[in-house]
């Protein structure tokens, strides 16, 4: 029985899709002698803009990663070089602090500088004023 507004016979595919049939019509063949030689041209060229192009991204990449590697080697150096002179400046800070001891500056002041540590009695210090100023 023959449904008006039927579709054709070739199957429905999935979602209701129907299946386009193979086309039996053969294309049309164009002339071998011109039209080959100019396609091997552009495909010559095509392929060697192509080569151009990944040897030119080749080149791209190694140079990125040698800088890469160049400033990482760079930030380790100069890392080694900020330890060196944060364990340099705590060996200052302790050097200072042992120099500012009062045992240091004694031992100093009489082996060095031959100072003699002077009696209480000849160290007089002045009296306070009592009178205010106006």
């Amino acid at each position: 029985m023959a449904i008006s507004g039927a579709r054709p016979a070739g199957g429905i595919g999935i979602f209701g899709r129907p299946r386009l049939r193979p086309r039996t019509v053969a294309p049309p063949r164009r002339r071998p002698a011109a039209g080959r030689r100019a396609r091997r041209v552009t495909g010559i060229s095509g392929a060697l803009v192509t080569i151009a192009a990944a040897a030119g991204l080749a080149l791209f990449y190694l140079s990125q990663s040698s800088h890469v590697a160049a400033t990482g080697y760079e930030i380790a150096g100069l890392q080694a070089q900020l330890a060196e002179l944060r364990a340099e400046q705590q060996q200052l800070v302790f050097q200072i602090g042992e120099a500012r001891s009062p045992a240091v500056i004694t031992r100093r002041a009489s082996g060095q500088l031959d100072l003699i540590q002077l009696p209480a009695h000849a160290v007089t210090f002045a009296k306070p004023s009592t009178k205010t100023h106006r």
